[in-house]
């Protein structure tokens, strides 16, 4: 099996790196400590999270109400709050597109988590993706849901295009055809 210029190695690689981002000691871990902290952001934050496409709306406006500058973001971006937003963005994404959690198999560092958890398609959907320059024989969109959150922060005229909210990003998973 291979694609433009990439051997079967290298696919073989491709998946062999798929399966220590979704095989690893670090994800289970952060995913339950995550999961364990959500009743209490709920009370915390009142109201209902049923993680449906329009609840990332009021998960926008939260965040946003939350954080006014990017600085204080990063401050506490470690921080239980923000860390099981993160977790709720990626679980609706999950739900709603078919994503699952990976993380670097090497996630241990400077933060607790150095590199975050993101979600991306199943690698048995690797070939509903292409990229465009053909470097990239796995082209499956990754969302990495803290990003996003902090990136709803800055100023609409900062904002990166295309998907000016949370909700626009699931249109990310669009295939080839």
């Amino acid at each position: 099996m291979s694609r433009g210029n990439w051997s079967t190695k290298d696919v073989r690689e491709a998946r062999e790196i798929d399966v220590l981002r979704l095989e690893n000691d670090v994800l289970p871990l952060w995913l339950q400590e995550q999961q364990s902290r959500f009743s209490e952001w709920v009370q915390e934050i009142g109201g209902v999270w049923d993680f449906s496409p329009e609840s990332l709306d009021r998960l926008e406006a939260v965040v946003r109400e939350r954080y006014k500058v990017q600085a204080e973001f990063r401050n506490q971006e470690a921080e239980p709050f923000l860390q099981v937003a993160a977790w709720y963005l990626g679980e609706v994404h999950n739900r709603y597109r078919g994503t699952q959690w990976q993380v670097h198999p090497d996630a241990k560092g400077r933060h607790r988590w150095k590199w975050y958890p993101f979600v991306i398609p199943a690698w048995d959907r690797v070939d509903d993706y292409e990229d465009e320059d053909g470097i990239d024989y796995d082209a499956r969109p990754i969302v990495e849901p803290l990003n996003s959150l902090q990136a709803i922060v800055l100023e609409p005229y900062e904002r990166p295009e295309p998907g000016q909210s949370l909700r626009d990003e699931l249109d990310a998973y669009e295939t080839k055809g």
